[in-house]
């Protein structure tokens, strides 16, 4: 059957590139309100290639507990075209290929996703399926009615919808004014200019207003290179705030001065904070964003692909809101097709949110999944053709760029400065001592291709031919969740005298001088024990990486059975380093309980102060309470603590007497604000005694943590914005 075209993708908007003319005869008001087409016929919903492509979300419904499932799906054979199946948070399926058949466990809180693409699909086409022998039928006409269609049995909720591809193509690049192959070329690429209108209702204009004046010079440095690159991509958070319409007309009048054609790419400031994505195959969100692309460059895509001499680019989403991949999971399907159509030639992925590790905490819960980056990177690496990945979103300064490139696979990984933003405080000086904003040139000879960085003050700084190859085994937590890693029945290494073996780090950004978190094996009062220590940033310049670090951590994972094992440990703090009067600083031992891929147990043992900031949007679930308790501060002598963490934690009306599977953690944090001063602490003897009736420290029952001893945000300071900088202690206020 054949599609009927009811959008194109350079419409009216692009008249002024049809007709010969530049991007910078744009006029910013002319910007008009875009709405993605809801299709209202059968032909509609079809894809580019004439499939019906179907999508079923499982998930249960009451129980936090897993539940198991059992899906069949009958669908004529000439019908079925593909099936994939995408776990996301959750265990993969047990599959039987031959019947369809997929035996899983899903919780409540994280969707396992199914999709479909159907050949030769009619109105009247079934679409029949069981879950755990309940049979549900429809037909594609009563989903294109509905949009959405929801079932519910048992505990578990099966809702259906069709997708769509409207907002998915390859770039003629003739159609913005490039034309004609070339071996020799460049390409400015802008990340994170994240500026607008700044009295917009709800903007911060003080830090809108620098950032603008940064745009303004990173747009001149374009201009001013000779010869001119063909064309410059904006990778993403191309306005400030959530996406409003105001931001995207004062940044189109600013971009417009570019004498190139622009591209855009989308970022997590292009649409509203708590942006939805169903029910049905919801993309309003989007749509000042398509009106604004459209009016750059008569596009209305937010996933494209392009050639350009021997070279193949591809445009990928990074919106970095909930649901959103969890409702296009036929985005890695496209990206998987446009690498084996493209596999024979070297080509560059661009995405806002960075796939490799910047070690710093807000890049551990503000950014993708660990399930979506292991299907990119998965996909990119398969044929050996991706060259470079560029990222944005960190707003990171040059030395740390610089320090954090990294190549995996044969990929160069690079994570840009910013073209606008202020950059993050890394506690370390810039590399000039000057401003950080700028613009990264792509330079391509033939099939080779080198990149370098231009601040708005015209420093240059060359990213190297070879990068460090990053060590996965070294830091398995960059693409696993804790519940996938290995675990035994015993603590490995609990007296760490083979060094950190056995235990789990998180990449963390070390400073050259003077580093903020410290993590160290070495001999102390008798004991091999692990050393750590966090404190405010040395160089504390203004910026907005004011969350609390609490990175400084390792993990262990522990296999339990019908009776679970209960933890032992030896600490004593580092006084040379305490201070527990002023310290918003501390230790921490925290625990997480896993049933296969559900948590069910999160609760910690803090020394010191402890946060509420230790967190996991990728596997908590927020009916699950996070409980805590003190141990003692004492400074002179080791501390012996036995911990029944199953009597702690049982009476929450939860069943953790399932629980499959214990993660250790050991680190300290501190707020990285204001004047507190650092925390230090030794762990050793970590193990799993034969017995312990209740949790003790030093023999005296350990106690629930008071609140007058635990940090949040908002507690003492709003969490505001002052100039630009993200601020929720004050450095001049008063101390606690």
């Amino acid at each position: 059957m054949k599609r009927r075209s009811f959008i194109t993708t350079i419409g009216t908007g692009a008249s002024v590139f049809l007709a010969g003319a530049g991007p910078t005869q744009m006029d910013p008001n002319s910007m008009e309100p875009y709405v993605y087409p809801s299709p209202d016929q059968f032909d509609d919903v079809l894809n580019q290639k004439g499939e019906f492509m179907l999508r079923l979300e499982v998930k249960a419904v009451d129980s936090l507990e897993p539940a198991r499932v059992v899906m069949e799906f009958h669908i004529p054979r000439g019908n079925i075209g593909k099936v994939r199946d995408f776990p996301f948070a959750n265990e993969s399926a047990i599959v039987d290929q031959e019947n369809s058949r997929f035996e899983l466990k899903v919780g409540k809180a994280f969707p396992y996703i199914f999709a479909f693409w159907l050949n030769e699909p009619r109105p009247s086409t079934l679409f029949s399926f069981s879950f755990n022998g309940n049979v549900e039928q429809f037909t594609l006409a009563q989903l294109l009615d509905e949009q959405e269609l929801s079932f519910q049995q048992q505990g578990i909720s099966v809702s259906c919808n069709y997708l769509l591809d409207k907002e998915i193509g390859k770039l003629n690049l003739e159609k913005i004014g490039i034309s004609g192959a070339t071996d020799s070329f460049s390409i400015a690429i802008l990340a994170d200019p994240q500026g607008g209108n700044p009295v917009t209702p709800k903007a911060h204009p003080t830090r809108m207003k620098i950032h603008n004046a940064f745009i303004e010079d990173s747009v001149n440095r374009i201009n001013d290179l000779n010869p001119s690159p063909v064309l410059s991509l904006v990778l993403g958070d191309i306005v400030d705030n959530q996406g409003e319409k105001s931001h995207f007309k004062a940044m189109h009048d600013y971009l417009k001065k570019i004498q190139t054609p622009i591209l855009y790419a989308v970022g997590n400031h292009e649409t509203r904070y708590q942006a939805t994505f169903k029910p049905g195959y919801h993309m309003a969100e989007f749509n000042h964003y398509f009106s604004a692309q459209k009016a750059m460059n008569g596009m209305e895509w937010l996933l494209y692909s392009f050639d350009l001499g021997d070279w193949h680019f591809i445009v990928w989403p990074d919106p970095l809101r909930a649901d959103f991949f969890e409702t296009h999971p036929h985005y890695f399907d496209w990206l998987e097709e446009d690498l084996h159509e493209n596999r024979d030639k070297p080509t560059v992925f661009l995405q806002h949110v960075p796939a490799h590790p910047i070690g710093i905490d807000p890049l551990i819960n503000y950014a993708e999944s660990v399930a979506v980056k292991r299907m990119v990177l998965d996909r990119l690496a398969t044929h050996g053709n991706v060259r470079f990945i560029f990222s944005g979103h960190v707003n990171i300064p040059i030395k740390a760029s610089f320090k954090t490139a990294v190549s995996y696979k044969g990929m160069k990984m690079i994570n840009l400065p910013a073209a606008g933003y202020r950059p993050r405080a890394f506690g370390e000086e810039e590399l000039h001592g000057g401003p950080s904003q700028g613009v990264l040139i792509f330079e391509i000879q033939g099939k080779e291709a080198k990149a370098y960085f231009k601040t708005v003050t015209e420093e240059v700084y060359p990213y190297p031919e070879e990068l460090p190859e990053f060590n996965e085994s070294a830091y398995p937590l960059w693409l696993n969740y804790k519940w996938q890693l290995d675990a035994d029945e015993e603590i490995k290494n609990g007296n760490f005298a083979q060094g950190l073996s056995h235990w789990h780090p998180r990449f963390v950004y070390r400073e050259d001088d003077h580093p903020s978190n410290r993590m160290e094996v070495k001999r102390f009062q008798g004991y091999q024990a692990l050393y750590l220590r966090s404190e405010k940033r040395k160089y504390h310049i203004p910026g907005q990486d004011r969350l609390p670090q609490t990175i400084n951590h390792v993990c262990q994972g522990l296999l339990l059975d019908a009776a679970p094992k209960m933890i032992a440990l030896d600490y004593c703090l580092d006084k040379q380093s305490v201070n527990l009067t002023n310290a918003w600083a501390g230790g921490y031992i925290w625990l997480e309980g896993f049933q296969g891929s559900v948590k069910l147990l999160n609760m910690a043992y803090w020394v010191g102060k402890g946060t509420s900031q230790l967190i996991d949007r990728f596997t908590d679930q927020k009916e699950i309470p996070f409980l805590h308790f003190q141990l003692d501060d004492q400074m002179e002598h080791w501390q012996q603590v036995q911990l029944n963490w199953f009597s702690d934690y049982q009476h929450q009306g939860l069943d953790i007497s399932q629980l499959d599977r214990l993660v250790i953690n050991l680190g300290t944090w501190h707020v990285n604000d204001g004047n507190s001063p650092g925390f230090g602490i030794y762990f050793s003897q970590v193990r799993v005694p034969k017995q312990v009736r209740e949790s003790t420290v030093n023999q005296r029952r350990i106690k629930p943590m008071p609140d007058e001893k635990m940090w949040w945000m908002n507690k003492y300071e709003p969490f505001v914005h002052i100039a630009g900088e993200h601020r929720y202690i004050m450095s001049t206020g008063k101390k606690h």
